[in-house]
């Protein structure tokens, strides 16, 4: 018998089919827990997938955007945030797996070469591991660290301008070559989408053509 990785209840092997589809051949979560994750479902902006009337959402109009497209799985609930919250900041690693087989599928489809948005030096000590690349790492992808970041303040303790105003905190920490024209920039939540534009920029200014993002949460 297999333990739920977020309740730890009893989930038996032959769950339906509607409960296991999105994540592992192997049932890692009950169908409780499941329900809690919401699918963002549309209509929702053309560029950074919030959930909009509009082809493009009020927050992406008129904003100067080096990130050409972004895709989020998922709404961040209350249900989300308590997750985020045991996994990133109570160093539950390995619910970083729940969510391998969507994963698996997405990037599947995609020639793109997959890039993690990282922590600084700090920040990694302080939790123990980088949320972005322990996901990867348990979804059995393949990515580059093309980039690296200082050290600054919590996204999560600024004000929704603070995080627009955010000055460049990005920089490669290794050469990029001539053959990746095509990037996909992966994190965990997309909140204002500053911090993947920032990534973006980099990656562009270093020649990329073509930068887009995967977020699990928006």
């Amino acid at each position: 018998m297999i333990n739920c990785l977020l309740c730890l209840q009893p989930v038996k092997q032959a769950a339906s089919w509607e409960s296991s589809w999105l994540f592992s051949e192997e049932v890692l979560c009950c169908t409780n827990c499941l329900v809690g994750f919401e699918k963002l479902t549309g209509p929702l902006c053309n560029m950074c997938s919030k959930e909009s009337s509009d082809e493009f959402c009020k927050d992406c109009q008129g904003r100067e955007l080096y990130l050409n497209r972004n895709r989020s799985l998922y709404q961040y609930n209350d249900f989300a945030k308590e997750y985020m919250k045991r996994f990133k900041f109570q160093g539950d690693y390995i619910i970083g797996a729940i969510f391998q087989k969507e994963l698996k599928k997405y990037f599947a489809a995609s020639k793109m070469t997959i890039v993690p948005i990282p922590v600084s030096g700090a920040r990694k000590l302080e939790r123990g591991f980088n949320q972005t690349t322990a996901i990867l790492k348990q979804s059995d992808l393949r990515y580059q660290e093309f980039l690296a970041k200082k050290h600054s303040e919590k996204q999560s303790k600024k004000t929704k301008r603070e995080r627009l105003e955010t000055e460049q905190v990005f920089y490669l920490s290794e050469e990029i070559g001539s053959s990746e024209k095509e990037i996909i920039l992966f994190d965990d939540i997309y909140t204002t989408g500053s911090t993947l534009n920032l990534a973006a920029q980099v990656l562009k200014e270093s020649g990329v053509k073509k930068v887009s993002s995967l977020t699990i949460f928006r």
